[in-house]
């Protein structure tokens, strides 16, 4: 196996050290590799096309990304295809291609100018009960502090609770613009916060529930106590409640609705201040208008896209059938930018998947191939046009 090879293997397992992603960036830019990069394009993109036609320009279209000398005329392609063929692409190699093409030709004024932005990383803030705050993003596993008689370390980057009893203290993990993290409550359930979000919890449960607090995005796996039933409020406009499941809840203040997802076992959706209650199976979506819309029920979605849903949480971005102002909401909180619409929200609907651990201009790069235009100046993306 060549080195190529094998940093192309780590990459796309996760198993790549900083030195090594930098080795990898010299070797596309050398295009030495080509040909095993042709291979490895073989085969991602063996089910991305129907035809021989659509073959001959995906492959076009991903070697002009690489070697933009090429002057051989792209096939048109339906709008959609290109995007999942980009998607694909991106999954596969993320930045490289951009990194590789702007090695070998001269970047426009407005790039070197402007210098990139990295993606978000694991990181939060930790607000202990007497209202002190804890940096958790370079600190290293062992004990972070005590409260009470509960133990808070970190373990493989993950934020732990150990004890059961004592004096009941609430604590505030929060996690800003470009930053995630995962948390293991004293009972066991863990929870993986998204960017732009929060959870409230005691650091020992006692009674007859076990209740926290959330906003914006959070995945729950929830330890069973068919004794102690676990509630998530919800940006104090819904309560979900269960006993032992898994399920991400969506609840950030701009978008239309808080979502609550269902992976497994059994959850009950209550819209607060509402007699309206829903009970989900696998698989089902609540949708609660996020605004107080009275008359308006819980919507129950039967087939809702988990792929997406779960994206963020396995280190992905999921275009399937998103709206660019969608996507763009997304982009803002991981990137911690602005974004400006020059002349409104482009009608674009994307397609594809995308590791984010891209930098901004790769990510950029990708959307230039959907048609989407971009600029960016400091930590504001200005979208010229779509």
């Amino acid at each position: 196996m060549t080195e190529f090879r094998q940093l192309m293997d780590k990459y796309l397992t996760n198993a790549i050290t900083a030195e090594e992603k930098q080795r990898l960036f010299s070797l596309i830019a050398g295009r030495q590799y080509d040909s095993e990069l042709e291979a490895m394009v073989d085969d991602a993109f063996v089910n991305a096309v129907e035809t021989e036609e659509e073959d001959t320009a995906l492959r076009e279209m991903i070697f002009q990304a690489i070697r933009p000398a090429r002057s051989t005329p792209l096939v048109k392609m339906p709008y959609r295809r290109i995007a999942a063929a980009c998607a694909i692409l991106a999954l596969c190699i993320g930045a490289y291609l951009w990194i590789g093409r702007r090695a070998s030709s001269p970047a426009p004024a407005m790039a070197v100018q402007t210098p990139d932005l990295v993606p978000g990383k694991q990181g939060a803030i930790l607000t202990l009960a007497n209202g002190s705050k804890i940096v958790l993003d370079s600190l290293k596993n062992g004990r972070v502090t005590t409260q009470g008689n509960v133990l808070v370390s970190l373990d493989n980057g993950a934020l732990v609770y150990a004890g059961s009893e004592g004096k009941i203290l609430y604590n505030t993990m929060s996690t800003p613009n470009g930053r995630q993290f995962q948390l293991r409550l004293s009972d066991g359930t863990q929870v993986w916060l998204n960017a732009a979000s929060s959870i409230s919890y005691p650091t020992v449960f006692e009674g007859q529930v076990r209740q926290v607090e959330v906003k914006g995005e959070a995945y729950f796996e929830v330890a069973k106590n068919t004794n102690m039933p676990f509630r998530v409020n919800v940006n104090n406009k819904e309560v979900v409640e269960v006993l032992g499941t898994h399920f991400n809840v969506n609840a950030y203040d701009n978008e239309n609705s808080i979502n609550t997802t269902l992976l497994e076992g059994a959850v009950r959706v209550v819209r607060s201040g509402m007699n309206d209650n829903v009970v989900l199976k696998p698989a089902q979506q609540a949708q609660v208008p996020a605004g107080l819309m009275n008359g308006t029920g819980i919507k129950v979605v039967s087939d809702p896209d988990i792929d997406k849903v779960m994206a963020w949480k396995n280190g992905m971005f999921s275009f399937e059938d998103a709206r660019l102002d969608e996507v763009m909401r997304q982009l803002e909180r991981w990137y911690d930018i602005e974004v400006v619409y020059e002349k409104g929200v482009p009608d674009v609907e994307l397609m594809g998947k995308m590791t984010r651990d891209v930098s901004l201009k790769g990510l950029m790069l990708f959307l230039e191939r959907l048609g989407v235009h971009c600029r960016l100046e400091g930590r504001k993306l200005f979208v010229i046009s779509g």
